[in-house]
């Protein structure tokens, strides 16, 4: 009996025994996804001293053991790392020597310019400074040449890798539509196209009208006519407007095609495919002027009279009083 008593004890002294080792080594509990940053040039403890501070691992001593034993204390990789949950020390450890940091996924809509591109990096916690980017994106003339899309970025990206990434994309996506590669001899006319395709982007939605309005904008280059959108008059204003004021359309600004013929200097924002296609592949058209309805789509007209009048019928109903208009 008194055997049976000793063997119960033991049995339960090597459950409980069980049970707070289990509970020693419990890794600590994350309750939301948490970025953690291992700086460069750190060492074994001192990155365990911040995954220890941060609650990602419960004991530097552990860590410091087990990366000693695996010799590879010197691979753990510097970088921006995401937990969750409860992440056992092995795993914590793989996720540094691997050098598994966090990705972001962005998507840029397409007509979104630097300013646009700038807050979306920012909210994301891709970048510290939307000026920075901006002025890098000016500097570098980026502006049109960021494509549009889904993006994976790392949170340690650069200004500089973010911007290489879409122009490559952008490079890539042009040299299949344009079946030739960029380079210095065709670059004025791959200039011209992406900035008549931020202009295209801009006022039309349906593929169709988007060659229609491609069309229209060659047509007034050729003619000397000045293509007076209005989309780059709100470009020179640095804001979008439901309808632009008189004053508005003869802000001095080289942006302003109402007063300056020809392209503007750069581009007005990134154009997406379907845009620089009908900037590569424009529509021939009697069509001389295009009238936003308001509701997306666009009135074409062939004489100014027409024109005018579709000015009238446009602005008479309650959506029209939200669109803009040419009067050249």
């Amino acid at each position: 009996m008194k055997k049976n008593k000793i063997s119960l004890i033991f049995f339960f002294a090597i459950i409980f025994g069980f049970i707070l080792i289990k509970i020693i080594t419990l890794p600590p509990l994350v309750p939301a996804k948490k970025l953690v940053e291992i700086p460069e040039n750190k060492n074994a403890y001192e990155i365990g001293k911040i995954l220890k501070e941060e609650g990602i691992i419960k004991s530097i001593k552990w860590f410091l053991f087990w990366t000693n034993h695996y010799q590879i204390q010197k691979k753990l990789k510097s970088g921006i790392y995401e937990f969750s949950g409860r992440t056992p020390l092995k795993k914590v450890i793989e996720k540094l020597v691997k050098g598994e940091i966090a990705i972001v996924k962005i998507m840029i809509p397409e007509g979104s310019n630097i300013y646009d591109i700038a807050e979306i990096l920012y909210r994301a916690n891709l970048i510290k400074d939307s000026n920075e980017f901006i002025e890098y994106a000016k500097k570098n003339n980026f502006e049109g040449f960021l494509f549009p899309d889904t993006y994976y970025f790392p949170y340690n990206i650069s200004i500089e890798g973010i911007c290489t990434k879409m122009w490559k994309n952008f490079k890539d996506v042009f040299e299949r539509i344009y079946d030739e590669e960029i380079n210095e001899k065709n670059w004025k006319e791959v200039k011209k196209i992406v900035v008549v395709a931020s202009i295209v982007e801009k006022e039309a939605s349906l593929s169709l009208e988007r060659k229609i309005i491609a069309g229209i904008i060659y047509k007034r280059l050729n003619k000397n006519i000045p293509i007076a959108s209005c989309s780059t008059v709100e470009y020179a204003l640095g804001y979008k407007k439901k309808r632009l004021s008189k004053s508005d359309l003869k802000i001095r600004s080289p942006y302003n095609t109402y007063i300056h013929k020809g392209l503007p200097p750069t581009p007005i924002c990134n154009p997406g495919k379907d845009s620089l296609i009908a900037a590569i592949n424009p529509m021939k058209t009697d069509y001389m002027f295009f009238l936003s309805k308001g509701d997306g789509t666009n009135h074409f007209s062939k004489t100014y009279l027409e024109h005018l009048s579709a000015i009238k019928e446009y602005l008479s109903n309650k959506t029209s009083s939200e669109t803009n208009y040419s009067e050249n």
